[in-house]
């Protein structure tokens, strides 16, 4: 008998400990008792119980208060839970397709929060900072390919210069040897014509 009292109080005392953890993860997604990382940190919980409806009634859960959240003014504090939240859905995006789990809704509601005014201006100073990097980006690669045909030019002048340099160093080398020859020739001649004059007289 006391044992099996012990077995019931042993299952109850089990009970309690489940229902109370599953009662901390429902409260840390709840956005006005949980911090964003709170959040996240339940979300991973849910995500790790491998059951995909327990993880898509976390994420509808959360998709809910997100909603609610839109419909005040605390800008920031929205945003806040977004960051977090679409971080942690970027990153376990494989998992979650795994599940076949859809977050597309979450999503939407991501670009609802990258929407709104405040968020809206950061997003285009983002897109104008982004714009001037691609800008600088083709203006620098414009310059080095500037400057790399304009040095292949000049060593392309150069070359051809260097070519031309070499070929009237051998034209006028030829020349200098056509007329040392030619004056070679024409000494032979003339000792050739002296010395026939000379046999001449001899005779």
């Amino acid at each position: 008998m006391k044992k099996l009292f012990a077995m019931a109080a042993f299952a109850a005392a089990m009970i309690f400990t489940a229902c109370t953890g599953n009662k901390t993860v429902e409260e840390n997604l709840d956005f006005e008792k949980a911090t964003p990382e709170a959040v996240v940190s339940a979300l991973a919980e849910k995500l790790q119980t491998g059951d995909a409806n327990v993880i898509t009634n976390a994420i509808e859960a959360v998709q809910t208060q997100l909603n609610k959240l839109l419909e005040g003014t605390d800008v920031e504090k929205v945003t806040a839970y977004a960051t977090k939240i679409q971080a942690f859905i970027e990153e376990n995006a494989e998992t979650l397709k795994s599940f076949n789990i859809d977050v597309t809704p979450l999503t939407a509601v991501f670009d609802q929060v990258k929407a709104i005014p405040g968020n809206a201006e950061d997003a285009a100073q983002d897109a104008v900072d982004a714009a001037q990097d691609a800008a600088q980006d083709a203006i620098d690669g414009a310059v080095d390919a500037a400057e790399g045909a304009i040095n292949d030019a000049v060593d392309a002048a150069n070359k051809a210069a260097n070519d031309a340099v070499d070929a009237a160093n051998k034209a006028a080398n030829d020349a200098v040897d056509a007329a040392n020859k030619a004056v070679e020739d024409g000494k032979a001649k003339t000792n050739d014509a002296i010395q026939k004059a000379a046999d001449k007289l001899k005779l």
